[in-house]
C-alpha cells in the first residue's frame, strides 16, 4: 500500500510539472479553438502561477498561444483598450501578459458572462493587481499600479478603468 501511495505521489508531482507544448496545437477552424480552450486556460494558469521573468522562455510560449487564442476564437471577444490598461503597459509592458492570462481565465471561467467586456476587462485587471501584490511575483508597483491597487481596495475599480 505504501508503495502504492509513492507511486501515485511521483506521477502527481511529475505531471504536475508538465506543461503542453502550445506550438502543436493547431487553431485553424472553429471546431480547432474549442478544443483549444481548456489549453487557453492552462496556459492562463500557467502565467498566472508564475512570477515575471521576460527570459522564462515557457512563460513566453504561453503567453503567445494566450494572444493567439484570444485573436483567433470565435466563442469569446476581447477588447484591451483602456487608457489605465495602456497606461499601466508603458510602465511594465511585461504585465500585459498577465493581464491577457486574467481576461483569458475569467471568461473561460464564467462563460456566461463573457459577453461582458468591461466585466471581463475588470477581471483581468483585478488578475493583474492579485498578481502584483504577490511579492514572490516580482512586480515593480507602478504610480498607476499603485493607483489601480489602491482603487480596488476601495472597491472603485471599475471607475478607475474608465
Amino acid at each position: 500500500m505504501k508503495k502504492l501511495f509513492f507511486i501515485l505521489f511521483v506521477f502527481v508531482g511529475i505531471s504536475s510539472f508538465a506543461q503542453t507544448d502550445y506550438s502543436t496545437i493547431v487553431m485553424k477552424t472553429d471546431a480547432d479553438y474549442k478544443v483549444a480552450d481548456k489549453y487557453a486556460l492552462e496556459a492562463s494558469n500557467y502565467v498566472l502561477s508564475k512570477p515575471l521573468n521576460a527570459k522564462d522562455q515557457k512563460i513566453a510560449e504561453a503567453t503567445k498561444f494566450i494572444l493567439t487564442w484570444m485573436e483567433g476564437t470565435p466563442d469569446y471577444t476581447f477588447n484591451i483598450a483602456s487608457s489605465a490598461m495602456s497606461k499601466l503597459v508603458e510602465e511594465n509592458e511585461a504585465l500585459l501578459g498577465v493581464f491577457y492570462a486574467g481576461m483569458t481565465k475569467y471568461s473561460l471561467d464564467n462563460p456566461t458572462k463573457a459577453d461582458d467586456m468591461k466585466l471581463v476587462q475588470l477581471n483581468g485587471m483585478k488578475a493583474v493587481i492579485s498578481y502584483a501584490e504577490k511579492s514572490g511575483n516580482n512586480v515593480t508597483i507602478s504610480p498607476t499600479l499603485k493607483k489601480l491597487i489602491e482603487a480596488n481596495k476601495k472597491g472603485e475599480l471599475e471607475k478607475a478603468l474608465e
